[in-house]
Order: C-alpha cells, then sequence, then structure tokens
C-alpha cells in the first residue's frame, strides 16, 4: 500500500517546519524499491533520491523525515554535485539537473550513493557513474601506458614516413648515376606521394572499421601492415618485370594504410580513456612522439653513415646498404608495440555508447582505473562546500514511463500490481533497461547501436555539426600543405640556401643534408611539441592553434618574400626561421588538428570523423608533394621556385586560421558534453519506449 494515504498532507518533515511552496508535495519514499507499490493515481515528485544512513543523518541541506526504516528526502538538494548532468530516479528523459559546478568530486560522491536503493539498480546512473569514473580519474599507471602504447605507433608512423627524405638522395647515388646522381623528379614525387595516398585510404576506411568493428579489434592491425610493408621496401630491388621504384611505392603505398590506420584508432582511444582535465595533454604526448620519431630518423642514419663512412668513400654504391638498413628497422618499435596494443581493453564509452553492454564497461573501468578510498570523507566535504547551492527545478513529463505515476524502474518501482513495469506502461526502467544490456557476454549484440550511414547524414546535415566536421577538416588540410610540403622535401629548401650542395661527394652531401634535419628537428618540432603537451591544458586548443597559424604564416611570408636576402647574407638565419616555422606549426594547429577531432564527434562516428579530418589533412599532403614537385624548378634554376612555394604556403596558413573560428574550444568539458551523446541517449530511450508501446516514431526528429 501507499506510505501514507491519499487524501492526508505527508507527515511533517523533521524539525518541524514546511519550505514555502512545497506544503502540498508529498514527500518521495526511498525505501527499499521491491518493497514499494503505488495506486495507479498516485503522484511521485520527480526529484527522488536514495539516501544511505550516513548521509541522511549528516546533511543538514536535506530534510529528511523518518518513518521506521525508511527515509524521504525533499527533492530540494542535489545529492550528486558535479559538472555531469545528472538524471532523476523516475529516469524521465528530460529530467536532467545541468549543475555546472565543475567540481571534479562528483564522481566520488555519485558513487557514494551508488551503495544501494534505486540509484544503484538505475541503469541510467549506472552509465553516469561509469563515465564520472573515466572523466574524473586520478592520473596512473594505465594512462601512462596507454599513451606509450598509442605513442609508439606514431614514433613509427614518423619514422617510416620521413625516413623516404634522406632515403631519396642515397637511391640517386646509387641507382642514377646517369641523371646526375639525383633521382629524377617525377619518380622523386611518386616516392613521397605513395605513403600520403595509402594514409589518406588508411585513415577513412580504418576510421569507419573502429567505429562498425570496435577500437579493440582493428587496434595493432595498422601495426602488423606497418611492419609488413617496411620489411618489403628495405628488400625492394629491381628487376626484369618491375624497377626499384615502382616496387618501393607500392610498399610505401601499403606502409601508408597502416600508418592512416594509426591516427584515428590512437587519437580516439587515448580520447575515451582519458580525463577530462588531462585529455589534450596525454592525446598531445601521444601526438608528439611523432617528433621523436622524425629525430630518430635522422639520428639512425647519422649512425649508419659513421658507420659505413671508409665504405661509401671508396664507393658511393655501398649507401647501398644504408638506405636499407634505415628503412629495415622503422618496424622495430613497431614490433614492441604490436602485443601491447592487441591486448588494450575495448574503450568504456565504445562499449556503453555503440555495444551498450553495461556490465562489461563497468567491469573493465573497475579493472583498469583505480577506484578512491576517501569516499565518506570527500563527501562530507563536497556536501559542506555546496550546502548552499541553488538547485534547478526538475521536470516530470514522464517522456519514457507511463501516465501521471512514477515511471517503472529495472529493479521493481511499480504503478499497480506487483510486476516489474506495472500496468500502466514500460517505464523508464523497461526502456532502458531493455536499451543496455547488462549481460557480461561481449558478444552479444541484440542491443548494439552502431551509427549508419543514414543517421550519419542526418548527424552532419545539420550546420551545427557539419560546420565543426568542415572546420577540423580544412584545417588540417592546410596544416598539411606546409608541413608536408616542409617536411619531405627539406633538403630541397637547405640545398637551395647551399647548406647540403658544399661538396658533390656522395657522403658529405648525404651527411650535410642528415645534420641539416636533425637540427631543424632539434629547434623547431620537438620543442614545439612538447610546449603544446604541457600548455594545452591552460591555454586551450584553440588559442594554440591560432597563435601557430598566425606565426607561421608571418614567418613563411619572411622566408618567401626576403628568401634572397636572407639566402645570400646568411644562411645560418634562413635554418633558425626555417626552424622556428616548424617550431609554431608543431605547438600549434599540427598537435591540435590531431587532438580536437577525437574529442568533438559523438562516440558511434567518433573514429570516422576523425578519420574524415585526417584524411582531408592527407590531401593536402598529396596536393603539397604534387605542387612542390612541378614549382620547385619553376625560373628556369634549379630550385628556383622555392621562394614561390614558400609563399603558397602562407597563403595556405591564413586558409587555415579562417576555418579555425568554426571549430569549438573542448577545454575542460567531457566528450558527452561536446558532442550532445547525453542527448542522444535519452532519444534512444524515446525510441525505445516508442517501440515497445506499438508506437510510429518519427526518425527524422531522432536522428
Amino acid at each position: 500500500m501507499h506510505p501514507f494515504p491519499q487524501s492526508l498532507e505527508p507527515p511533517p518533515r523533521r524539525g518541524g517546519a514546511t519550505p514555502a511552496g512545497s506544503s502540498n508535495r508529498p514527500q518521495s519514499p526511498l525505501t527499499s524499491p521491491t518493497s514499494l507499490t503505488y495506486p495507479s493515481n498516485a503522484y511521485a515528485p520527480s526529484s527522488s533520491y536514495p539516501l544511505s544512513s550516513s548521509t541522511a543523518n549528516t546533511s543538514a541541506s536535506r530534510p529528511l523525515i523518518n518513518s521506521g526504516d525508511s527515509h524521504y528526502y525533499d527533492g530540494l538538494s542535489s545529492p550528486t554535485p558535479g559538472s555531469r548532468p545528472r538524471y532523476n530516479n523516475n529516469n524521465n528523459s528530460n529530467d536532467i539537473d545541468n549543475n555546472n559546478n565543475n567540481n571534479n568530486d562528483g564522481g566520488a560522491l555519485s558513487s557514494d550513493f551508488s551503495r544501494g536503493g534505486l540509484y544503484q539498480d538505475d541503469p541510467r546512473n549506472r552509465r553516469l557513474d561509469t563515465l564520472a569514473k573515466i572523466d574524473n580519474a586520478d592520473f596512473g599507471w594505465f594512462h601512462v601506458r596507454a599513451c606509450m602504447v598509442a605513442g609508439v605507433g606514431f614514433f613509427t608512423d614518423a619514422y617510416d614516413l620521413f625516413a623516404i627524405n634522406l632515403v631519396s638522395p642515397m637511391l640517386g647515388f646509387v641507382y642514377f648515376s646517369h641523371n646526375g646522381n639525383s633521382v629524377p623528379a617525377d619518380i622523386d614525387a611518386g616516392l613521397k606521394i605513395a605513403a600520403s595516398v595509402g594514409t589518406f585510404f588508411g585513415q577513412i576506411g580504418f576510421g569507419y572499421l573502429a567505429d562498425r568493428l570496435g577500437r579493440k579489434r582493428m587496434y595493432g592491425v595498422e601495426l602488423v601492415i606497418i611492419i609488413v610493408a617496411t620489411f618489403g621496401q628495405a628488400l625492394s630491388g629491381n628487376s626484369y618485370g618491375l624497377s626499384l621504384h615502382w616496387s618501393i611505392m607500392i610498399w610505401r603505398f601499403i606502409l601508408g594504410i597502416g600508418v592512416g590506420g594509426d591516427y584515428p584508432l590512437s587519437a580516439v582511444i587515448t580520447s575515451e580513456f582519458a580525463t577530462t582535465n588531462r585529455r589534450g595533454a596525454m592525446m598531445a604526448a601521444v601526438f608528439a612522439m611523432q617528433g621523436f620519431g622524425y629525430l630518430t630518423t635522422a639520428l639512425v642514419a647519422i649512425l649508419l653513415l659513421l658507420g659505413f663512412k671508409s665504405m661509401i668513400v671508396a664507393n658511393p654504391m655501398n649507401l647501398d646498404y644504408v638506405w636499407r638498413m634505415l628503412i629495415g628497422l622503422g618496424c622495430v618499435p613497431a614490433l614492441v608495440a604490436v602485443y601491447f596494443r592487441m591486448t588494450i581493453p575495448e574503450t568504456p564509452r565504445y562499449v556503453l555508447d555503440v555495444e551498450n553492454n553495461l556490465y562489461k564497461a563497468e567491469n573493465d573501468v573497475n579493472r583498469v582505473i583505480p577506484t578512491r578510498n576517501a569516499l565518506q570523507s570527500d563527501r562530507d566535504e563536497i556536501e559542506a562546500r555546496n550546502s548552499n547551492s541553488r538547485v534547478n527545478p526538475r521536470r516530470n513529463n514522464n517522456a519514457l514511463g507511463g501516465d501521471d505515476g512514477p515511471t517503472g524502474s529495472g529493479s521493481g518501482y511499480q504503478k499497480g500490481g506487483s510486476g516489474a513495469g506495472g500496468a500502466g506502461g514500460a517505464g523508464a526502467g523497461g526502456g532502458y533497461n531493455s536499451l543496455f544490456s547488462t549481460s557480461s557476454r561481449e558478444n552479444d549484440r541484440s542491443h548494439q547501436n552502431k551509427g549508419t550511414f543514414r543517421d550519419f547524414c542526418h548527424y552532419f546535415s545539420r550546420w551545427e555539426t557539419f560546420k565543426v566536421l568542415l572546420g577540423t577538416s580544412v584545417t588540417w588540410f592546410a596544416l598539411d600543405v606546409a608541413f608536408y610540403g616542409i617536411g619531405l622535401n627539406n633538403t630541397f629548401i637547405l640545398s637551395s640556401i647551399h647548406f647540403t650542395t658544399l661538396t658533390d661527394e656522395a657522403y658529405e652531401k648525404i651527411w650535410n643534408a642528415t645534420v641539416g634535419q636533425a637540427i631543424i628537428v632539434l629547434l623547431g618540432a620537438i620543442p614545439g611539441y612538447w610546449f603544446t603537451v604541457f600548455l594545452i591544458e591552460r591555454l586551450g586548443r584553440i588559442k594554440i592553434q591560432v597563435l601557430g597559424f598566425v606565426m607561421s604564416c608571418i614567418l613563411f611570408c619572411i622566408l618567401g618574400f626576403a628568401y634572397a636576402p636572407i639566402h645570400n647574407q646568411s644562411p645560418i638565419l634562413f635554418v633558425f626561421l626555417f626552424a622556428l616555422t616548424q617550431f609554431f606549426q608543431n605547438f600549434g594547429p599540427n598537435a591540435t588538428t590531431f587532438i580536437i577531432p577525437g574529442e568533438v564527434f559523438p562516440t558511434r562516428f567518433r573514429s570516422t570523423g576523425h578519420g574524415i579530418s585526417a584524411g582531408m589533412g592527407k590531401l593536402g599532403a598529396i596536393v603539397a608533394q604534387v605542387g612542390f614537385s612541378s614549382l620547385k624548378d619553376r625560373g628556369g634554376e634549379k630550385n628556383a621556385g622555392i621562394p614561390m612555394l614558400l609563399q603558397i604556403f602562407a597563403l595556405f596558413m591564413f586558409i587555415g586560421l579562417l576555418f579555425t573560428y568554426l571549430v569549438p574550444e573542448t577545454r575542460g568539458k567531457t566528450l558527452e558534453e561536446l558532442c550532445g551523446d547525453e542527448d542522444y541517449t535519452s532519444r534512444q530511450l524515446e525510441r525505445e519506449r516508442f517501440r515497445q508501446n506499438g508506437l510510429q516514431e518519427k526518425d527524422e526528429n531522432y536522428e
């Protein structure tokens, strides 16, 4: 029966007085849910929370009454302060208390309230608690391990991609002595474009597959592809039916597919495992390994040149050993990382939002993220801090439940009778529990919610979502035109100022090119990456991206329009400005264009959105390489067109700056806040209610 008669006022509050405006409102019962039944016309307030005995007796800001062993909560104070939206226990899809206090201890307090009663048995609240554990976790060994495993892949990617910059002049001495010891321009362009073309397809393909099949299932596959392709390059040779350069191009295309797959997978996995306040730094640290890979290419080349110096001086053909070893050693870090990638768990967000397996997500999070041990003291401190805070009123429109009665929960709130769900409709318990699988079986696909092509098109058909994809794609495209335009061709740029052409001897020429690359990376790229790591959570993504585009544009203008004076007066000044350009690319858009797409898209499209953005970047790299090869000698003399190319790079930096303003700032926000996944989950619950009640839904309103 009902805890108190319908015709009577609720029992008096402890302390006597009843707050103004609530005298006619009955208090919500919070006894064990299995012991309660409501008559069909019973009214239950929308803000019902279970309270542990310790909380009920110590919280002065939450007046309670006592009826035997039952506690009654007046619904005026939120028991779960925190930055994440909190749902009340009747599970209405719109009953959300958007508390924006940005209190990082909200997850701890939520865990305390989940010890018993309705909150513990409500899948919606369990989902929120699971996400809160990830977002508010202390930085620990698992986060370090995730960064290391993902970072080794980027180390390998950069090593293999930029090694061709040093391999190309070696091939010139070994196989193209008839062409002035240099690779013909069309072949050189093909060698460098092949990997970018493969990377484009890898980013799009792996991005899509990671959303369809799961991050874990695809993670590690791309490293296997890289290992095989790296060995294939190192063992390439001339034959009657296939020349050396075509063999290398084919293997580099395959290599690019693996490298491309690493971008969306590493970005999304790091993003979905990271804490909110360190997500940008973790993703930047993963991407910063690209700089070490770039540098290691030059250092390994220096060591190999020193080891083979006497042989190369005696016969330049011995450079054939050097370039094969330089490429082949690139698979060593991939061999180390492939096991760890294949054993990393699926991201909890994918398990929750796509597989809809709440049981597995909770277990995965509890296994990899340590729980806090001082929940009681944390709760008391938070309650004292928020005792005077005002709480948003809650609506009770029963979007998922029956009529005006309380919606059912999966554990027993019912509307008439004793069955689960009651007579008044499915309720939230039916909708939410049927939407979420609580089975421990990982291969249970009956509840999976993978985004369809129609859903994808509908989601990005709105300007507010499409502009984000447009912004991330165009900024990455503009950045890569310049980044790969100079990154894959800095030997030409350095030779244009006679930094690497002081001699025609094979050893000296390649040695100078290798040392020049190492200097540029040490002065510019490495510091730029790590400035981003340490400052991105203080300055934000957009400020760093704007700064990088502005400074790169200015520096490219100086190098392009003042090329002749700088070239004639001081090659060292040119190298310094060139390195400074790389610094502001890496302390700027090269890092942020990788980070932001891993944050702004919903879970079901996050990897696909990142893959599309990265793929547009690789289109920029292809355009840059084609343009560089065709324009660098324009003007009659060798490398005469480089000043014009630097001016073109400045233009693309300006374009990237303009499109940056389509992209939102993501610092300090959860992934669900950024992409609206909470709203999507509510709409999925609404769909489930339509389905259970046999109603016709309108798909266009719920995509």
